[in-house]
């Protein structure tokens, strides 16, 4: 089964402050693209990564020669100004003529560098046994209230137990989802589930993971940080284990 893995980091960084694209923003010494590319790469067999046009050399320059993705194929190509163009994008590299089509896709979104590898594991697992896509969802832990009028009046609360929040990656048939952004090409989706159930497909959820947050506000940043070097220092003690005698 051939699994393939489209990566968002076309987005602009603004609201981070930064002024380069987000997923080049350093952590640890790696990229955020990179740490999103590394996390997901041994379940896949190849990778597109969508990024701004004006920085594809920094791109490819920053995931050229990782030993970790060591006989993986590793594309970037320009994404668009949504979200939604840029998958599609990645997915007419994949679903091109002359070459394997993918038998499942991850979608994820570069920002979300951390997410931890069992939780893609077990969306893909799930896609495996038989859903058209699966999705990491968490619990909502904030108070939610519905939005205030136009008079400032408070909206009625929300019951959070109904609610979950979406992380990625999203695992989805390749057939499913190819089939869903054809079909769906003029619509403003946020993710690629809604696209894929508005094409009735059966879309499941699997547990997520605390390190699957977003970074998207500078006070994202010390929790980013904190996480990555949490993973440099378990590489480095794994591979000082890996050289023991």
């Amino acid at each position: 089964m051939r699994i393939a893995a489209v990566v968002t980091a076309a987005g602009s960084g603004s609201r981070l402050g930064a002024e380069f694209p987000k997923a080049l923003v350093p952590l640890a010494g790696r990229e955020l693209v990179v740490w999103a590319v590394l996390r997901i790469a041994d379940a896949c067999d190849e990778v597109v990564v969508t990024a701004p046009t004006s920085h594809l050399a920094e791109f490819e320059d920053a995931l050229r020669g990782l030993p970790a993705l060591d006989g993986k194929r590793i594309r970037v190509i320009s994404g668009g100004a949504e979200r939604q163009q840029s998958v599609s994008a990645a997915l007419d590299v994949l679903f091109a003529e002359g070459q394997p089509a993918p038998d499942v896709v991850l979608v994820h979104d570069a920002a979300r560098g951390f997410q931890d590898p069992s939780v893609t594991r077990a969306a893909i697992a799930a896609v495996q046994d038989g859903a058209d896509g699966a999705i990491p969802v968490v619990p909502v832990v904030d108070t939610l209230v519905e939005s205030p009028s136009c008079a400032g009046t408070l909206g009625q609360s929300v019951d959070r137990d109904q609610l979950r929040a979406v992380q990625t990656p999203q695992v989805f048939a390749g057939a499913a989802l190819r089939a869903a952004h054809l079909a769906h090409a003029d619509a403003s989706a946020t993710d690629d589930a809604q696209l894929v159930r508005a094409s009735g497909g059966r879309v499941v959820a699997v547990a997520g993971h605390e390190w699957g947050f977003k970074v998207t506000l500078p006070s994202d940043l010390p929790l980013a940080e904190h996480v990555a070097q949490v993973l440099l220092s378990a590489e480095s003690q794994n591979a000082l284990e890996r050289q023991a005698p």
